[in-house]
């Protein structure tokens, strides 16, 4: 009989982690971000903060590693949306599928997110980076729409990407603001087709 082998010390290491984000995410949820500390993360884990620095840097990563997991979903949809598709259905879809993303964390998870950008301390929020893979594949296919005459060009890509956005921001923020009271993703496919008749060339 082959004997059973334990996890590998990578698959400790990674439910160490998952351990970490879980019990940090909670905490940040009902003691709100700025109120909790590495320390308060370590002890409800019954661990030494050597061992959290070990995972993250800061309690600012865990933030952080969410929003990254986000613009890797992002890239994900922008490579199987159809090619044969007119550019505004290739925006309707790629946003559709970034909302059901948000939706599917949680209006909990996403508190926290909004939660953290805007603290004290944040100087540069990750948020409103330009880099991001949601305003880069945003401005991407408005381009290509203005490109093909399906999308008005009087404004500049760029200037229409950080209107769609914040517009979605917005109804984020509300659903948030209301505790998830709402379908955020028909109250988000509403919108999008008000946007999509105010971009249409």
């Amino acid at each position: 009989m082959q004997e059973r082998k334990g996890p590998s010390r990578r698959e400790r290491g990674q439910r160490t982690r998952q351990r970490i984000y879980r019990t940090a995410i909670d905490l940040f949820a009902r003691k709100g971000y700025e109120n909790v500390s590495v320390d308060e993360i370590c002890r409800r884990l019954g661990m030494t903060k050597g061992a959290f620095y070990a995972h993250f840097r800061s309690k600012d990563q865990i933030i952080l590693e969410e929003f990254m997991n986000m613009d890797r979903h992002y890239a994900v949809v922008a490579e199987n949306l159809p090619a044969e598709a007119s550019s505004l259905e290739k925006l309707r879809k790629f946003n559709r599928e970034a909302i059901r993303l948000m939706s599917d964390l949680g209006v909990t998870l996403m508190k926290v997110l909004y939660h953290s950008q805007i603290a004290p301390h944040m100087r540069e929020p990750y948020l409103v980076n330009p880099g991001r893979n949601l305003y880069l594949i945003t401005e991407r296919l408005i381009r290509e729409g203005q490109e093909r005459g399906e999308i008005r060009s009087d404004l500049p890509s760029g200037e229409l990407t950080t209107v769609l956005i914040n517009a979605f921001r917005g109804q984020l923020y509300h659903w948030c603001l209301t505790d998830g009271s709402f379908d955020l993703l028909e109250a988000c496919d509403q919108l999008m087709e008000l946007i999509l008749r105010g971009i249409r060339s």
